[in-house]
């Protein structure tokens, strides 16, 4: 493998990463981000795919705009930029990269700012798999990236601010949404003189909040508390919508059963954080629902228990795009303060805005923290047939049957295969550990997840066996005088 070394490197091309690669290399740091999309912005900016030429930004929306700035600063500040590459492992300060089609190689750097952003939440019940079941981050990138709606009659079932502000997106774009299911509870007197208390600061984020709401008032979409999808049924695709009233923790109320018409189910029970590479780098972690479920624990300079390594943005704990590229600024700061390109007082100043600028944020996250709880029930939806591992086809009796002998999440991965598919966990990890508390009688945060393990995305084997690897029965075969790759071979 080839080796090449930076000062900083920089894992994640969304908020930000961009922000910290942009601080750092304007320090005068030799700087490298790498984002295995095709495209910078992360999800919230997402930006058009290659050969799409934007010719009025003002008609592609505030978000595009601002993801713009930032990559233009990040692509001005001298920074390498390498997308299409996966960051496949790390270890001390080396990690692995694969450029698609490409083969891997090493890169090492002083410092290593992780910022590899979050996924949806994902939630199993009964037709979750269906076609036409979709995630908010699936029906954005269809949506806003590629202009295109994937039905007529939507239903969005979620929780927290995504739950009030996708649907009033989506109406832009000209869906039709016929019911908006929140999970939590409508606001209170309580909750509105907390907001009010938080608003120095976030006043365009409240102003947010009510243009959405006034969208879905004005196009009569009802906008339902206390509601949670229970079953999608179809021929072939989603056709129809159970949903039910649910109690404080998210468990349905028998009898509430109500059946909605749809052709689309936009899932957006909030997000979780991306932590495989924090986990393989050996990060200490907390546990906070709200924040998303593990959470790494990072010092004022966002520094992990790993010296070289700090963590910004979703990736760290979900609190949204504002506070992600302040987080990146700060540590930014903190490893430009670290390798000496800055000193204490000059880094302090310049992170003094973008942590009152966090702080203000988090405030208002602590005001909406009532409305936003995510209960347990969430995970209780499956009924013994429902499927879990979706990569692997493990359903949920096949688990409890597993997990009834074990609490361990490796051993239920060994004897299940769950979580061994191309999504490496992602979409079922989290099920499974809560299938491992519930039947325990444990704290999910207390489930240890599944031993982290390199590559952490699917590569092709072949990027990362050095050249010594030559098996003609690997890789190549012989035919006639020639190797050709495996599986071209005629019949014999």
């Amino acid at each position: 493998m080839d080796r090449e070394h930076h000062d900083v490197l920089v894992v994640g091309g969304g908020p930000a990463g961009l922000s910290a690669a942009t601080v750092a290399a304007r320090h005068g740091l030799d700087v490298a981000l790498v984002e295995e999309r095709v495209t910078l912005g992360g999800q919230v900016h997402k930006q058009p795919g290659p050969g799409i030429v934007v010719r009025d930004p003002a008609a592609m929306g505030r978000e595009y705009r601002e993801g713009r700035a930032l990559i233009d600063a990040a692509e001005a500040s001298g920074a390498t930029i390498m997308t299409s590459t996966a960051v496949v492992a790390v270890e001390g300060d080396a990690v692995v990269l694969v450029p698609d089609g490409g083969r891997a190689r090493t890169v090492r750097a002083r410092r290593l700012v992780l910022a590899p952003g979050a996924h949806d939440r994902p939630v199993a019940f009964p037709g979750w798999t269906l076609p036409g079941v979709l995630t908010a981050g699936g029906m954005q990138t269809i949506v806003k990236a590629q202009r295109v709606l994937p039905g007529r009659r939507v239903v969005f079932a979620g929780a927290g601010p995504l739950a009030l502000a996708f649907p009033a997106q989506l109406l832009g774009y000209g869906a039709g949404i016929r019911t908006v299911l929140e999970a939590g509870p409508p606001p209170r007197i309580g909750d509105l003189l907390r907001i009010a208390g938080a608003a120095p600061g976030n006043r365009h984020l409240l102003q947010d909040a009510v243009r959405y709401r006034a969208a879905l008032l004005r196009e009569r979409v009802p906008l339902r508390y206390r509601r949670i999808v229970v079953r999608a049924e179809g021929d072939g695709r989603v056709e129809q919508v159970t949903h039910a009233a649910v109690d404080a923790d998210w468990r349905p109320i028998a009898g509430s059963e109500e059946r909605e018409p749809a052709d689309v189910l936009c899932l957006g029970y909030g997000f979780v954080p991306s932590i495989e590479l924090l986990r393989l780098a050996g990060c200490d972690f907390d546990f906070d629902e709200q924040l998303g479920g593990y959470v790494v624990r990072r010092d004022d300079w966002l520094r992990t228990s790993r010296p070289h390594v700090l963590a910004a943005g979703d990736g760290t704990g979900v609190e949204g795009s504002v506070v992600a590229v302040a987080e990146g600024r700060i540590a930014g700061l903190g490893a430009a303060l670290d390798l000496g390109a800055i000193d204490a007082a000059t880094a302090e100043r310049e992170a003094a805005p973008a942590r009152r600028l966090r702080g203000r944020r988090q405030a208002l996250t602590r005001a909406l923290r009532r409305m936003h709880d995510v209960g347990p029930g969430v995970f209780e939806l499956t009924t013994p047939e429902t499927t879990v591992c979706r990569c692997e086809s493990v359903t949920a009796a096949r688990l409890a049957e597993t997990i009834d002998g074990t609490r361990d999440i490796n051993v239920v991965k060994a004897l299940t295969r769950a979580g061994m598919g191309p999504c490496q966990g992602r979409s079922c990890q989290r099920q499974v550990a809560a299938m491992i508390a519930r039947r325990h009688r444990q704290p999910l945060g207390a489930v240890e997840l599944a031993t982290p393990r390199m590559p952490v995305r699917p590569v092709p084997i072949g990027a990362l066996a050095d050249d010594a690897v030559t098996g003609r029965t690997l890789f190549m075969r012989q035919d006639g005088d020639a190797d050709v790759p495996a599986g071209e071979l005629a019949d014999e």
